[in-house]
């Protein structure tokens, strides 16, 4: 069960269209993973399109239509998957992986549906990451996380958001545990060390749009070769 959902600003902003790329897309995942807020952006949509239909049409010029649709695919276009593409019919809220865990069909589409198989990069011990080819606005990186059991991420605060959803065992921090299909956003003024606790590995998909503020020496001189 799904404890920890999208705000209500994270729902309308979704359904809007004025998310950026990537966190459009872990929101996405969630969706895929969470029925409530998939139900919850479904009613935001149609009170947006019942509002749209009550404001009085004016009329436009024919190019209008072209440049908008220009824009919205330049900023929001996702790049092609390095690997081979998933299929997922309309019917599947999901794939999974041999070990069982979920997959998103928007991430699946782009690493294939086997976590195994994800070109991991070490960022330290117990910690590895996958850095995601997702055009984002400036200074926005998505990536995976993979948590080794028991592992602690060092202390740290934030220069701006960081959503994070889990995809594979859980964390907990001050601010309570996060399973599978939990969605945390962490504002700038926020301050934790999260803690992966259980004996499987924790997977996160992580959209972040400033480097985090580490507390320790260590980590932050460290910071600039980890990437995070």
């Amino acid at each position: 069960m799904i404890h920890h959902h999208l705000s209500d600003e994270m729902i309308l902003a979704f359904a809007a269209g004025s998310l950026s790329a990537g966190q459009a897309m872990v929101v996405a995942c969630h969706l895929d993973l969470c029925p409530d807020c998939a139900a919850r952006v479904a009613e935001a949509e149609v009170i947006g399109g019942a509002m749209i239909d009550e404001v009085e049409l004016s009329p436009v010029a024919d190019e209008l239509f072209e440049q908008i649709m220009l824009d919205v695919n330049e900023g929001q276009s996702f790049p092609e998957p390095e690997g081979p593409l998933v299929l997922v019919s309309e019917q599947d809220q999901m794939l999974c992986d041999p070990t069982g865990a979920r997959v998103p069909r928007l991430l699946a589409n782009m690493i294939g549906n086997d976590f195994d198989a994800v070109r991991w990069r070490t960022a330290g011990p117990g910690i590895k990451q996958y850095l995601l080819p997702l055009q984002g606005s400036e200074g926005e990186k998505v990536r995976l996380l993979k948590l080794s059991p028991g592992f602690v991420t060092p202390d740290h605060s934030h220069h701006g958001s960081e959503l994070t959803l889990v995809l594979k065992g859980s964390f907990s921090d001050d601010t309570g545990r996060y399973r599978v299909g939990d969605i945390q956003d962490a504002e700038e003024d926020m301050h934790h060390q999260p803690i992966a606790d259980t004996e499987e590995d924790c997977i996160c998909l992580v959209c972040t749009d400033a480097p985090l503020e580490f507390k320790g020496v260590i980590t932050r001189l460290l910071q600039p070769i980890i990437g995070i």
